[in-house]
């Protein structure tokens, strides 16, 4: 972390880069797109943003940069297909990625660099009893491995398969076990955004510092230097990250997530978490890898604890609005005497509040990462918000139809 810079530093950021789109539907052909790009931004001590479609002027006096790395537009239009040809159902797809250097400065210090690379392969699948389900996958580097035959592709083919069959999902406040990819989007929710600064540098949020989010045993911290979906070493307004930041201990949160304009208001430090998605936006506080450790107990025991209830295996669209969290189930199991049934359920949507997690029960003893990092804030779209969880057990979620 480091202190924010005085209010008449200027901030100056350049980019270069290459992003591949590859779009297909099933019984069409695949289209690809290469587009290259330059950008560079200027902010004014007095507010006011500069950005233009080039590189930075030479006047900036910018170390030299290395140039995107080349991508296989071929190979990537294999993995594409092959993964499409494995889903028994019609699907529509579309295949992203992005390779940029982008440099920064405050004008204060020297020039800052790091490398993006990241992918997304999102679209929809036309389940069997007519309905789509939404694919998302995203993060750092290719993506190409995911796409091949493996777990992650065999995960997507069983969840197709069992939500074209299932039956709806009935309202109620339930015991449920989430499995680690929706307990990874409660916590992304619950935890992850409400420990965010406020994009706006004029909403001072420190009056939820202290607030009660989960159970005692909940120490949570968000890692930009992790092997993970998000991977830098400075922040996007050239600030060092130097490791993981605690934000919740003891289930209460004690820290939030700022770059330098939302250090200023809440007079602390930046933790590195101002980041943005097109060099043309403005930096603002956003996650990078989310952290929930794993617990003492197996899903076996989880299960076999909760009885009668539902065990969560899939959500998509979660997102949050002041202190209310929804998400939309995907495929869901009845459990009866904590043993699974095989008899499936889907539709309906999770709305909770953002303490959700102080009932949890337990949690798991490996953590896995959400296999989808993408995430919208402020109409700024990242690839690269990662969030680790093991299942969780709680005594009662929420579900609305």
């Amino acid at each position: 972390m480091r202190s924010f810079p005085p209010k008449h530093i200027r901030r100056r950021s350049s980019e270069s880069g290459v992003l591949l789109t590859i779009d297909f539907t099933t019984h069409g052909q695949p289209r690809a797109r290469t587009v290259s790009f330059d950008a560079c931004r200027e902010e004014l001590p007095c507010g006011t943003v500069s950005s233009r479609t080039s590189p930075g002027p030479v006047d900036w006096r910018m170390p030299p940069a290395s140039s995107p790395a080349a991508m296989d537009t071929d190979e990537a239009t294999a993995a594409l297909l092959a993964f499409s040809a494995a889903i028994p159902a019609p699907v529509a797809l579309r295949y992203s990625r992005l390779i940029a250097q982008r440099q920064m400065t405050d004008g204060e210090e020297g020039w800052q660099s790091r490398t993006i690379d990241v992918h997304a392969l999102t679209g929809r699948i036309t389940l069997a009893d007519g309905r789509t389900m939404s694919l998302g996958w995203s993060g750092y580097g290719d993506g190409l491995a995911g796409m091949a035959a493996g777990l992650k592709r065999e995960r997507i083919e069983w969840l197709s398969r069992c939500a074209g069959t299932a039956a709806p999902t009935d309202a109620g406040d339930i015991p449920v076990l989430l499995a680690a990819q929706p307990a990874a989007v409660v916590a992304h929710e619950a935890i992850g955004h409400f420990s965010e600064a406020a994009a706006s540098a004029t909403i001072d949020l420190r009056h939820r510092l202290g607030l009660r989010l989960a159970t005692e045993d909940f120490d949570v911290f968000d890692d930009p230097t992790l092997d993970a979906a998000a991977r830098y070493d400075v922040d996007d307004e050239g600030t060092v990250a130097v490791g993981p930041t605690q934000i919740v201990a003891g289930g209460v949160l004690v820290q939030q997530l700022h770059g330098c304009s939302s250090a200023r208001t809440a007079e602390t430090l930046s933790t590195a978490n101002a980041r943005a998605a097109q060099l043309s936006q403005r930096p603002i506080p956003r996650l990078s890898n989310l952290v929930v450790p794993a617990g003492t107990r197996s899903e076996d025991e989880l299960l076999d604890a909760l009885g009668n209830g539902l065990l969560i295996h899939h959500l998509s669209h979660g997102f949050s609005r002041g202190l209310d969290i929804e998400a939309r189930i995907v495929l869901a199991e009845h459990i009866e005497s904590g043993r699974r049934t095989g008899r499936y359920v889907s539709g309906g949507r999770v709305t909770d509040r953002i303490d959700v997690l102080t009932r949890c029960l337990g949690r798991a003893d490996r953590i896995e990462l959400n296999p989808n990092a993408l995430c919208g804030k402020h109409g700024q779209i990242l690839y690269d918000v990662g969030t680790l969880a093991p299942a969780m057990q709680l005594s009662r979620l929420r579900i609305t139809s």
